[in-house]
């Protein structure tokens, strides 16, 4: 290269230029190493040798550095969008060209748009910018959950759905509910976009299996603190606290052995002997040879847990292990290391241990919880400032931690506008679950109950919720855990939808988790909820599980941030059959069609909808001729488009009204069809309207307020 090349001027606004009418004559998304080659076809002859010398990183020319560098700013400046099948040109872009004769001014403006949008994401709330951070990494064809990014960012995971909502962040839809499951509420910020999420997704390159995305696909909490740390985006702890759960099986595997010895074990047979893996995606290649016949989750699982053992554990770093109903504590005082034992390989850590115990039943609430999570290592870093004092009791400044609290967010009128009820009924809701986490909605089929639970959960939880139905069979071990077949033959215990959001609820201390039951009562409460029951009502205690042994569990205590909300269909079994000690441990809410707020439901919902108020008046009329309260008839029935399109509303009176009827009444003569057939109801409120017309006819001042 000549003297006088180094000072050669790069033709960015040229390279900016070309590249964008690339991606205009495109006949559709263009794939990056495609762009670069057309782009130097068509300046073939006009770039200079110090724009096609390759630079030293990685041997690419300067010019297509620069391009590829500047798409970036052309993205920020909205003229470009960098996706799964590839860049395509915006119409921000198209103008762009049209308004920059020649290209000139397209790398400076594009330059500062980028400034812009980085001092825009410096000046935003923490957690927004280490979620703008989170969602640069978040590459095609992979998604994570509202829960993992909330756990990085130190929000909840209802925050962060807000966010994603109202971010245009190109990479927002990838963020999806915990299960995988696309929301039925995404709605895309360019109202332009008529895809639906999932086929966003699937055009992203996700796979789905039974309606969730793949989690082999999934970016979890710790693939993203590994990479925001790296970058500086959030700060690594200078201190981390961890529980590690004793072992099944060897004498080693027992924590007074480790206390005895000075040590921390883990142990692990199918790694090299000799585990050089400085980064957590090296140890995921690692794990995924050693561990490939396991399921994914089971391989995430390990994955963690090693990570945490020989990477994230650093020397002066907290620990904390059980035995006997006995808390220990030490500090870690070395690397990891590898050795034989009677039981195959494992990985020890010298501690220093404290000698000094804590009965485990006389500690704070938060950390009893914790303690439980199904994992042979717990992060603890959140717990460390209840956990610092422990080591401290004997000192006469430390000064007990403060309480933690747990806020439910409060009823908004768009909620109430959406669900077609009052503000302050909703809010009643929220203020009987702030006293006491068991709820119940109860009243006949179709008044909403499973709707409004879900919702009402939503807006509490964000996506830390989840449903089960119980039913005469359902049974302790599908609820909570039990045995269940493996793949290589024999059987493991398994958690059930209770446990699963327990767990995550112990992990996630600052967000509300939901329970929601439905048909709460079609199930043997006392045979499903077993050694639970107590725990409804005793949050701050412990019981012994029905499987303790085989999990290894000293105590299990039922998070204060698990809530439970359950629906009884009064219908199927009255209320009058529910015993004393469910009365006892839920606050009951009945949804009758002619109370609130399940009265107006539907009369709220027809006016939003651009209905007439026909099905509200014969409804109210059928709901006149049915003695038994329990059994009158839903608004949800009408609250379908389909009922409201041609022969719709005939068809849903025949299949889905008369039919309940027709059970209700079975055996007792009652002739159905001419008590409640359509036409006699329209018939019998065509009368009630002309006897109420004559009544105003004749006395004006009949229906008048008398005072």
């Amino acid at each position: 290269m000549s003297e006088t090349s180094v000072h050669e001027p790069v033709r960015y606004d040229l390279f900016f230029k070309t590249g964008l009418e690339v991606l205009r004559d495109a006949s559709g998304p263009m794939k990056p190493r495609d762009v670069i080659p057309a782009v130097e076809a068509r300046l073939a002859g006009e770039l200079t040798e110090y724009e096609t010398e390759p630079n030293k990183t990685n041997g690419e020319a300067r010019w297509a550095t620069g391009l590829s560098f500047g798409a970036t700013d052309m993205t920020a400046a909205g003229w470009m969008t960098k996706n799964n099948p590839g860049w395509s040109i915006t119409e921000a872009g198209v103008r762009a060209l049209e308004t920059h004769p020649e290209g000139r001014g397209l790398a400076i403006d594009a330059s500062r748009a980028y400034r812009e949008a980085a001092q825009a994401r410096k000046n935003a709330p923490s957690y927004q910018r280490v979620l703008l951070a989170a969602l640069d990494f978040l590459e095609a064809g992979e998604w994570t959950s509202y829960s993992d990014l909330a756990e990085v960012s130190g929000t909840n995971a209802q925050t962060v759905g807000a966010y994603m909502s109202t971010t245009e962040h190109e990479a927002a839809f990838r963020v999806l509910r915990n299960s995988g499951i696309p929301s039925e509420g995404f709605r895309w910020l360019d109202s332009s976009r008529t895809d639906t999420q999932r086929e966003a997704l699937e055009a992203d390159g996700i796979d789905f299996v039974n309606g969730a995305a793949s989690d082999a696909q999934r970016k979890r909490s710790e693939d993203f603190r590994e990479f925001l740390e790296d970058a500086g985006v959030i700060a690594a702890p200078t201190q981390r606290a961890w529980f590690v759960k004793g072992l099944l099986g060897g004498s080693e595997a027992n924590p007074r052995a480790w206390i005895d010895r000075g040590v921390v074990v883990l142990r692990d047979s199918r790694l090299p002997a000799a585990v050089d893996a400085s980064s957590r995606s090296e140890l995921k290649d690692l794990v995924e040879d050693a561990y490939a016949e396991s399921s994914y989750a089971a391989r995430a699982e390990k994955l963690d847990e090693l990570h945490a053992f020989l990477s994230k554990m650093k020397p002066d770093d907290l620990v904390a292990t059980s035995h006997e109903g006995q808390l220990y504590l030490g500090r870690i005082a070395g690397e990891a290391r590898q050795e034989r034992s009677e039981r195959g390989q494992q990985l020890v850590r010298e501690v220093d241990w404290h000698r000094i115990s804590h009965p485990v039943g006389e500690l704070d609430a938060e950390l009893t919880s914790r303690f439980q999570v199904q994992h042979n290592i717990i992060d603890m870093t959140q717990q460390l400032d209840l956990l610092v004092p422990l080591l401290a009791r004997d000192d006469a400044q430390a000064s007990p931690p403060p309480p933690r609290t747990l806020n439910l967010p409060p009823a908004t009128q768009e909620l109430a506008e959406r669900l077609h009820v009052s503000r302050e009924w909703l809010q009643e809701c929220i203020d009987l679950l702030a006293d006491r986490p068991q709820l119940i909605f109860y009243g006949p089929p179709g008044t909403g109950k499973t709707f409004l639970a879900q919702h009402l959960a939503e807006h509490l939880g964000g996506d830390a919720v989840q449903l089960v139905q119980f039913h005469p069979s359902y049974s302790y071990e599908d609820f909570f855990e039990g045995y269940r077949p493996t793949e290589s033959g024999g059987f493991a215990l398994t958690p059930g939808p209770m446990r699963r959001i327990v767990e995550r609820a112990r992990k996630e201390p600052g967000t509300p988790h939901f329970l929601i039951i439905d048909e709460i009562n079609r199930g043997n409460l006392a045979k499903i909820f077993g050694e639970l029951y107590f725990l409804l009502e005793y949050r701050d205690r412990t019981v012994e599980l029905l499987y303790a042994r085989d999990s290894g569990e000293v105590g299990f205590s039922l998070p204060k941030n698990v809530f439970i909300i359950g629906t009884m269909n009064t219908a199927d079994r009255s209320i009058a059959l529910v015993d004393a000690a469910m009365r006892r441990r839920f606050a009951f809410l009945p949804l009758h069609p002619s109370e609130e707020p399940t009265a107006s439901m539907l009369s709220k919902w027809l006016e939003a909808n651009g209905h007439s108020q026909e099905a509200a008046v014969l409804l109210g009329e059928l709901n006149d001729r049915i003695d038994d309260p329990d059994f009158k008839i839903g608004p949800s029935y009408f609250m379908r488009p389909a009922v409201h399109k041609p022969h719709g509303f005939d068809r849903v009176w025949r299949t889905a009204i008369l039919p309940l009827l027709e059970e209700h009444h079975y055996g007792d003569g009652v002739d159905v069809v001419s008590q409640y057939g359509l036409e006699a109801i329209i018939r019998s409120a065509a009368v009630r309207h002309q006897d109420a017309a004559a009544l105003d006819e004749t006395d004006p001042d009949a229906t008048a307020d008398p005072a």
